[in-house]
């Protein structure tokens, strides 16, 4: 049981613990645009902390992630403070502003660019038939756990390399850096991740007949003279595992969930799947929004929907809040593939921060569902969903489903 004071204040753990968590922004959000929500001590977070100004509404969310100089991204993006090493190995060019991150995306730009997705089309649809294919004759299966968990994982891995026998690994630590983000197990699993990828960059750097490889790119390219150090390209091989591994997954999974609640949208994109793809994928990462926020530092005394803030506050971004705004997305809470316009913040607001993966989320998502589809179309949400309790990410631990057996 959530008792009201828990129900309203996002920073304890007791409120991810609702049913109807989509409620209680949709209140909040009637009340009014920004709260402030104190830190007591908790289970995820035992010393607390200083407390924050939430984000609800959508238009305000969006001009908290456009203005990087009222609102940095230097001081962490996480809801607790850390000192700044903590703030660098969690996020790296995350936890960047202003000229550092910019020169730290124009080299991934280089190396992570569309030709580069395109060119892992056929690995995707490789993992996704085998994915699909080691259940198919069960006719039935946790969706989260037997199909869909580790996906994405491979097509991460194999972009960076990673040998098969070290996978599951990290899967694992990624779902521990993300569930409870922040806290210190979250902390000492992003630790452990840059450790491994500081032994593949190692590798790395001494294959220098491997000139393709992903992680050789990354070494070898640079912007106004600058390369990215070791370390540097440890910690976005951290950043990418974890935000292309988790968030993806999630998407999928509740994207399954969403047609199951949506049987009309789904029957619209089985009868024409290439057609409505791209509108299909985009209204599911909206509806799902994997991420559920990241924090800005206010650099200045400001003010946001006539709320004073003071400088040095931490201002947090409910994504899942500002991608149910009704005042901005008709019948936000609906999933419809027939939107005239598409406008979501899952991949963030805009601005420097914009997610650098999205090009290849939407694409192992088509082509995920594609190979669904084709191989059990009959496929059928059998059960309620188990929830992942976490702040950040918004992902099922578990859900059965049951089909024809192929």
């Amino acid at each position: 049981m959530v008792d009201n004071a828990h129900a309203h204040n996002p920073a304890l753990p007791e409120f991810w613990l609702q049913k109807d968590i989509e409620s209680a922004f949709a209140e909040m959000r009637r009340e009014k645009a920004v709260h402030w929500h104190d830190e007591p001590p908790s289970d995820w977070f035992p010393e607390g902390g200083r407390g924050f100004w939430s984000v609800v509404r959508f238009e305000d969310v969006v001009e908290v992630s456009r203005d990087q100089e009222t609102f940095t991204s230097d001081h962490g993006t996480e809801i607790v403070d850390m000192t700044p090493e903590m703030v660098h190995i969690f996020g790296g060019m995350l936890n960047m502003s202003g000229a550092a991150h910019a020169h730290h995306r124009a080299i991934v730009n280089r190396v992570l660019t569309p030709r580069t997705v395109e060119a892992l089309g056929d690995t995707i649809r490789a993992h996704a038939r085998r994915c699909i294919d080691r259940v198919a004759a069960q006719g039935g299966c946790d969706f989260m756990q037997d199909m869909v968990g580790d996906f994405p994982a491979q097509i991460i891995c194999e972009l960076l390399g990673v040998p098969v026998d070290d996978r599951a690994r990290l899967v694992a630590l990624t779902g521990t850096a993300l569930s409870a983000y922040g806290t210190a197990e979250a902390y000492n699993a992003m630790l452990e991740i840059i450790a491994y990828a500081e032994s593949l960059v190692a590798l790395a750097r001494e294959q220098v007949s491997d000139s393709a490889s992903f992680l050789r790119k990354l070494l070898t390219a640079q912007v106004d003279g600058r390369h990215m150090s070791d370390h540097e390209i440890a910690v976005f091989f951290a950043l990418l595992a974890t935000a292309g591994i988790e968030t993806t997954a999630t998407s999928i999974g509740q994207g399954m969930y969403a047609l199951s609640l949506h049987p009309e949208q789904r029957r619209r994109w089985q009868s024409d799947f290439q057609q409505l793809a791209p509108r299909a994928v985009e209204e599911i990462v909206r509806w799902v929004t994997p991420v559920r926020y990241f924090r800005r530092t206010a650099t200045r005394d400001t003010e946001l929907a006539g709320q004073p803030i003071a400088k040095g506050d931490k201002v947090v971004m409910w994504y899942t809040s500002a991608n149910r705004d009704e005042s901005v997305i008709e019948r936000a809470g609906e999933l419809d593939f027939a939107r005239a316009e598409e406008r979501h913040v899952a991949f963030g607001g805009g601005g420097p921060h914009f997610c650098l993966g999205a090009v290849l989320a939407r694409k192992e998502m088509t082509i995920f569902f594609e190979e669904l589809f084709a191989r059990l179309p009959d496929i059928e949400v059998s059960g309620e969903p188990e929830r992942l309790h976490s702040n950040f990410v918004n992902g099922l631990a578990a859900l059965p489903v049951r089909y024809t057996p192929a």
